[in-house]
């Protein structure tokens, strides 16, 4: 049976600010006893400014357990004061000092769930970042109204006469009667991700997510995150007999441009379905459809391509694209045993001019800098399992160690202007430290 770390945490904590009690029975009644063990005044105190950090929750809710909890119960990880990463006390020294080390949220879950895999790190990483900016849009005019402000979109501006002489966009054909619904993420009143969601016999889903990023669209990994929180699964495509609306024109019907694999359907009575032996291709932004399967079809936008035009992307190089997804959304980038591909610019990182997968950093000796910065391995030394660059201020190479060390840790000479750890006793003159191989001779006055 799986330990409760929850449970596990937090009984802990109690007993780390001294607020631990039990009852016991002495034959005739219950009575209550506290605590008698010292407690540690320092962790009640974070304890009271601060709730353990949501994500650490969660992943101690997860299948996978905790390298050592009653460290991570000892560091007490929080929203740091900036609300965007997590902060933590490393030491017992650090908490009597009130003094805090701030990370990424993504790297303390790494440290703590060894077992965690990347994808469920980066989906936990987004969920909390997302917070309570998405929702759930369900009437045709707030669908059209957030897309229109929101992520850009080759449809946004088109408009088709049907041949009941009204003016319709392509999307509103993703009629809710059928299940279609939008979510959307706002960031100061603004819709910065949406994505279309479909609810029918078959269960809560999603094909796609975008995000606003001042140029092209690209996936919004925060509402993916959030989506998959809400019980949706993300799948390559929508069903085949998957309902919309069908408003005919003067050519054939409005089309509306389908995300994912499947792009052709049928007319079936007074509506359209996906069908993938369906005579007609909803893979255009123009708001008509077409009959060419002829042409190669974009595995990321579902855009017909000339034969020769694409790029094959991917780790293994499997994903066949058109040239305006792999110029927009991918980037060439060092990565598995070496190799170079192309990926999506958002699982990269840039060092030194070069961009490298950030699935596969020790393949090529990138690391993680404690900061959050990515840099050689080469350039960086490791300092209680962060690493730092060798040039970093707030490192020093003591002389009695061979280990580099936190100046934290540490005290300087003043005279030979060398570092010390604290295993090393030091003479104080007028509040300088001094090695005693070099502290300065001190007047005596001999009494008469």
């Amino acid at each position: 049976m799986k330990a409760n770390f929850t449970t596990l945490v937090n009984e802990l904590a109690t007993i780390f600010r001294g607020g631990a009690m039990y009852q016991r029975h002495n034959g005739y009644h219950f009575y209550t006893e506290y605590q008698s063990c010292p407690c540690r005044d320092w962790h009640g105190r974070e304890q009271r400014k601060y709730p353990l950090h949501p994500a650490v929750t969660k992943a101690l809710e997860s299948d996978h357990q905790p390298h050592d909890w009653h460290l991570l119960t000892l560091e007490w990880p929080h929203v740091s004061e900036d609300s965007t990463r997590l902060a933590y006390t490393r030491d017992e020294r650090a908490g009597i000092a009130d003094r805090q080390t701030v990370t990424t949220v993504g790297k303390y879950i790494t440290r703590h769930f060894k077992t965690m895999p990347d994808h469920e790190v980066r989906n936990l990483v987004a969920l909390y970042s997302a917070g309570e900016s998405c929702k759930f849009v369900h009437t045709m005019a707030e669908m059209l109204h957030h897309l229109h402000r929101g992520p850009p979109s080759c449809m946004v501006n088109v408009e088709v006469r049907c041949n009941d002489g009204q003016r319709r966009h392509p999307y509103q054909v993703y009629d809710p009667q059928y299940g279609w619904h939008m979510a959307v993420r706002i960031d100061n009143d603004d819709t910065v991700g949406r994505a279309l969601c479909m609810n029918d016999e078959r269960g809560k889903y999603f094909v796609r997510t975008y995000e606003k990023t001042g140029g092209y669209s690209t996936p919004d990994q925060k509402l993916h995150a959030w989506l998959l929180s809400q019980g949706y699964v993300h799948r390559p495509q929508y069903y085949n007999g998957t309902k919309l609306a069908w408003f005919e024109t003067s050519d054939d019907f409005l089309a509306p441009y389908i995300d994912g694999g499947e792009q052709h359907v049928e007319i079936y009575n007074n509506h359209l379905v996906i069908d993938s032996d369906g005579d007609y291709e909803c893979g255009n932004t123009s708001g008509v459809p077409s009959s060419d399967r002829s042409r190669p079809s974009c595995e990321d936008c579902g855009d017909r391509f000339d034969d020769g035009d694409g790029y094959w992307v991917g780790v293994h190089e499997e994903t066949h694209i058109c040239s305006s997804c792999c110029d927009n959304e991918y980037t060439y980038a060092y990565g598995r045993r070496g190799n170079q591909y192309y990926i999506q610019s958002g699982n990269t990182v840039e060092v030194d001019g070069n961009y490298y997968d950030e699935d596969y950093l020790s393949d090529n000796e990138i690391v993680q800098l404690e900061n959050g910065e990515y840099e050689s391995a080469d350039n960086c030394v490791s300092v209680n399992d962060e690493w730092y660059h060798y040039e970093d201020e707030r490192i020093c190479r003591p002389e009695d160690s061979d280990d580099y060390c936190l100046v934290d840790d540490c005290w300087l000479c003043e005279e030979s202007n060398e570092w010390y750890t604290d295993d090393t006793a030091y003479v104080e003159v007028d509040g300088n430290k001094y090695h005693p191989d070099h502290a300065p001779e001190q007047e005596t006055t001999e009494e008469e």
